[in-house]
């Protein structure tokens, strides 16, 4: 099965499950030797380098893939279409007060379901994803059910069902337009780097948040190859408005609602730090309301993701 269409079938898997994890792969019926895609769901911490795959059989013993071996394809994070349904409409449906706002099913579903990850899921965080992960089935399953339980040290654990029909298949060679075959490399390029992710907690929702970071000097101030180089990714341009500066050793950066008014959740203001830089530490923050005064209370945390 080639890339492309794998990817079309992926956009499909994450319109139909995203924010759980699926209880079958895709699809749910494979031969033994073929590749597999497997939804996990919103995982933070699910990494080739990090988990463990065990596959159950209907008979005989587990099979177990450890971190990094080369049949786990790739563990993906799949994101929606920023013009989707369920990202507009879950903007678009209903104004602050409550009031609706559109009178088409088709934003009252999205809204609906965009409603259901936030609050089951996610916690109200609007960073929608859906961890995917790709696994060549070993050749020897016999045919039945097979269970696919991905853990890591961490804790996480999720689990998959995949039917074994009879015939020998093959792992996908993802034949990508124009580029051939796609290597391990090409597909860990489409994993999550290591990055810090920073988040704010305050009891007022506040306007605009500044914050200050230090980190080890990058590559352009210590000339250190490997030293990184920062950058900072907003994970909702839709939401905020993010406007960073950096002296290769100390980043500034402001956040403010995209639509000029005030958030609706403090987890709004989530955005990560990646590049390769490291030490990152918190040198100060501050929040405004709409008039520019200080707003005390605020509290920022910075979490490591390797």
């Amino acid at each position: 099965m080639g890339t492309r269409t794998y990817f079309a079938l992926l956009c499909f898997l994450f319109v139909i499950i995203q924010g759980c994890s699926g209880e079958k792969s895709f699809s749910n019926t494979a031969r033994a030797g073929d590749t597999v895609a497997l939804a996990l769901g919103w995982q933070k911490h699910f990494k080739r380098s990090n988990t463990t795959v065990s596959i159950i059989p209907s008979s005989g013993p587990p099979i177990t893939y450890l971190p990094n071996d080369t049949a786990v394809r790739a563990i993906i994070n799949l994101y929606p279409d920023p013009l989707s349904w369920m990202v507009v409409g879950t903007e678009t449906t209903f104004n602050e007060s409550g009031q609706q706002q559109q009178f088409n099913n088709k934003y009252q579903n999205a809204y609906n379901y965009g409603l259901f990850i936030s609050n089951l899921f996610t916690e109200n965080d609007k960073d929608w994803w859906q961890t995917t992960a790709f696994v060549d089935l070993p050749i020897t399953l016999p045919t039945g059910t097979a269970t696919i339980v991905f853990t890591n040290a961490l804790g996480d654990s999720k689990s998959s069902i995949v039917n074994i029909i009879p015939g020998t298949g093959s792992a996908a060679i993802f034949d990508a337009e124009k580029n051939g075959p796609l290597s391990s490399g090409q597909l860990e390029a489409l994993e999550r780097s290591i990055n810090y992710e920073i988040s704010f907690n305050s009891l007022v929702i506040p306007y605009a948040i500044e914050i200050q970071m230090n980190h080890n000097p990058d590559f352009s101030n210590s000339g250190r190859l490997g030293a990184g180089v920062v950058y900072v990714a907003n994970p909702r341009g839709d939401i905020k408005n993010i406007t960073w500066s950096d002296t290769g050793t100390q980043l500034k950066v402001i956040l403010l609602p995209a639509d000029m008014k005030t958030l609706s959740d403090m987890s709004d203001f989530k955005f990560y730090v990646t590049g390769g830089v490291s030490g990152l530490t918190l040198l100060d923050v501050q929040a405004f309301n709409n008039t520019g005064n200080p707003m005390p209370g605020i509290t920022a945390s910075i979490t490591q993701n390797n």
